[in-house]
Parts: structure tokens; C-alpha cells; sequence
């Protein structure tokens, strides 16, 4: 049950349709306390490369400009995000929220409400960290430069503004906490639920996995072709793949030279999603080593679904694996241990993975779990 209050004007800032799911989340939290919600978001989806169709665009949404670019690792795509957060700071000059719920990244939208807080020091501003940048990028050591050192700097600098901060993960919190000094509140991504019916439908005589979400340049395609190859050795192996991504074709032609590549292109239908995720044993999860990543998009779509993850990460992912045994943390030194492990989950075993995994969404990461976590922190305030 959420608290009775004064209702105010919220503004959430997303700067991404990727990311949007967690700021239609966040609007239907604040509008069930009673506030006037407005989210402010690009007229340019990250997902398609391409602008967003006026007939897809939503309700208590503003489409704010964004100069279009082709590649996630770009100067457009920078320049863009600091253009984006100057528009939004501009917006609210005129609409004049009594809170705002920043998504970051972009950096850049840290420091712009930074400024507006100063200028306008009684709006409570939240700042909530969904991704990590530069940490998260695919780049070995490139932390460690100066590019890096400044990017890095455009957020931390800003946070103490904020009155309060949130963390997608733990292990998000935990990086923020070692360089800042700032503790922030974890507050897990959550998915919600459509009405479906689960099947269990796995194949008897070889094994099946599913590869869920876009195929880009944080995922480790040389791990899975290694993994797959040592398993297809031993037993068939069907992948079902339900993706996009500029990676996509890459990854159906290395891995169809090894197993059986069923691609199902992108699917929007829960149903018929669930219907897949009830052919495979395992969901795969495997990013590039130097990605700082506590727990991915798509392994909240695998644990909704009472599907094992078979996963590359460290950190919150990775521990509930350890702990509440909902799938395999791959050996990236000893792949032929995971395969023996991989081996071992085709019968009744596999039935107690997919129990808990989905027991711990229940109890961790559902939208009741989500807005239940975050009453409590505004709530005790």
C-alpha cells in the first residue's frame, strides 16, 4: 500500500527507449501516490536507429529532440545526449516540477539538474543509475584513460546535488560508493507481467537455449561459440535466438556452424515467448569480461519466465546464482567444467532451477517487489 500525500508535478528524464520501461514504471508509482507525471524522453529510439513514429509515441510522454546517429559508440550519440539534457533542463524551466527522477546516463543529465537544483534548490531531485559509463563499455582499460577519467567525472561530480540516489543493482552501488563516498539505495529494474500459460516443453534427447535481446558489442560471442562448440561435442544443441542487433547475423552464422540455430526474430507476443522459454533448458546471459553489469534486461525476462540462466557476469546476477541456485555462473578459464555442469541439468534437476528462479523474481525483482522497496525509502525519509 502506497502512503497518502500532497501531490506534486514529477518529471522523470530518460534518455533512452531502452531504458523506458523502468520510467513507465517509475510514472505509474508517482501517478498511484497521486502526482502529475510527465517523462521526458528523445523523439529518436536508440533500439531502431531511427525516429519514433508518431503513432507509437505515448501519452504523458514528451519527445524531446535528438540529433540521430547509426552507431552506439559514436560522437553523435554523445553530442546528442548533451543536447538531450540541456532541452530537458530547458522544459522544466517552464513546467516547473516539484520533483525529479533522472535516469543516468547520459552523465550529462546529472550535471544539467545539477545546475536547475541550484538554481531551484527546494525541487527534490533523485538521481537513478541504471547503467554505468564509461564502466560498462566493452573496451579493456579504456577506464583507465583520460577520455574516460572526465566522462566518469561528468556523473560523480554531480551526485552530491541529488537528494537522494539510486542504484539499478548492487554492484552498481557498490562501484558509486568506492568513488564517491555516496551509498546509494538499490533499487532492482523490475519487468511486468502479462497474463501466460507455462508448458514445459523440453526437448528429451539434446539440449536447448535461448539467446533473448539485442546482439551488440558488450556480448561475448567468442565465449559462446567456445561453450557451444565444447557442448555440441558432447550432445545436439538447439539455440532458439529472439533478437536484433547489429551483431545479429554475425552471431547466427558463427554459432550455425556448431548447432542448431532456430531464429524467431524479434517476438512482442508474452505467450508466444513464454512458449519458446518452455523448449529450453537454459537461458544465455554471457557479456565481455571488462562490462560492468550486476544484472541485465534480458536475465529479468529469463527468471519472469522460470527459465535457468547460464551466466558470464559478476555481481548481483552472479550471487543469486551462487546463493539461490537459479541457473550456472560459467568457468570462462575451465568452459569444459560448465559443460559437465550444463550436462547435468537435463532431467529433475533442471525442474528445481527453474523453481527458484522463479522464486527469487517473485520475491526480488517483481513490479510489487519494486514499488513496495521504493515506498519504503520515500517513505522513511
Amino acid at each position: 500500500m502506497t502512503t497518502q500525500r500532497s501531490p506534486i508535478k514529477t518529471a522523470i528524464l530518460c534518455i533512452s527507449d531502452v531504458y523506458l520501461s523502468r520510467g513507465l514504471q517509475l510514472k505509474a508509482f508517482y501517478e498511484a501516490r497521486g502526482d502529475e507525471v510527465l517523462i521526458l524522453t528523445p523523439d529518436f529510439s536508440h533500439r531502431h536507429k531511427a525516429l519514433i513514429p508518431s503513432k507509437e509515441r505515448k501519452d504523458g510522454i514528451e519527445y524531446l529532440h535528438h540529433r540521430p546517429y547509426h552507431k552506439n559508440l559514436s560522437w553523435q550519440r554523445l553530442v546528442g545526449h548533451a543536447e538531450f539534457a540541456k532541452a530537458c533542463r530547458k522544459y522544466l524551466e517552464a513546467w516547473k516540477p516539484g520533483r525529479i527522477h533522472a535516469l543516468v546516463p547520459a552523465n550529462t543529465i546529472a550535471k544539467e539538474m545539477d545546475h536547475y537544483k541550484k538554481d531551484h534548490p527546494d525541487v527534490q531531485l533523485y538521481f537513478d543509475l541504471i547503467d554505468l559509463w564509461p564502466e560498462s563499455l566493452p573496451v579493456a582499460h579504456f577506464e583507465k584513460t583520460p577520455p574516460a577519467w572526465i566522462w566518469k567525472h561528468l556523473r560523480n561530480a554531480h551526485l552530491p546535488a541529488a537528494d537522494h540516489v539510486f542504484a539499478e543493482c548492487g554492484l552498481f552501488a557498490k562501484r558509486i560508493a568506492s568513488q564517491t563516498g555516496i551509498q546509494p539505495d538499490v533499487l532492482y529494474w523490475t519487468i511486468a507481467e502479462a497474463q501466460t500459460h507455462s508448458a514445459l516443453n523440453l526437448p528429451p534427447d539434446r539440449l536447448s537455449f535461448c539467446y533473448l535481446g539485442s546482439v551488440n558489442n558488450i556480448i561475448d560471442l567468442d565465449a559462446i561459440e567456445a561453450f557451444m562448440t565444447g557442448l555440441s561435442q558432447k550432445i545436439p544443441v538447439d539455440l532458439h535466438v529472439i533478437a536484433n542487433g547489429e551483431k545479429k547475423a554475425e552471431m547466427i552464422e558463427r554459432l550455425g556452424q556448431v548447432v542448431n540455430v532456430i531464429d524467431h526474430g524479434l517476438v512482442y507476443d508474452p505467450q508466444t515467448k513464454q512458449d519458446i522459454f518452455d523448449a529450453c533448458h537454459f537461458g544465455l546471459n554471457f557479456m565481455k569480461q571488462e562490462v560492468v553489469i550486476g544484472l541485465s534486461m534480458k536475465s529479468l525476462d529469463y527468471l519472469k519466465a522460470g527459465l535457468p540462466v547460464l551466466n558470464s557476469l559478476q555481481g548481483d546476477l552472479h550471487d543469486w546464482i551462487e546463493t539461490a541456485r537459479c541457473g550456472i555462473n560459467i568457468d570462462r578459464d575451465h568452459l569444459d567444467k560448465t559443460v559437465d555442469q550444463v550436462l547435468k541439468t537435463m532431467g529433475p534437476e533442471n525442474l528445481v532451477l527453474r523453481a527458484n528462479a522463479r522464486a527469487l523474481f517473485e520475491q526480488t525483482l517483481s513490479i510489487q517487489a519494486f514499488e513496495n522497496h521504493l515506498n519504503e525509502i520515500l517513505t522513511s525519509r
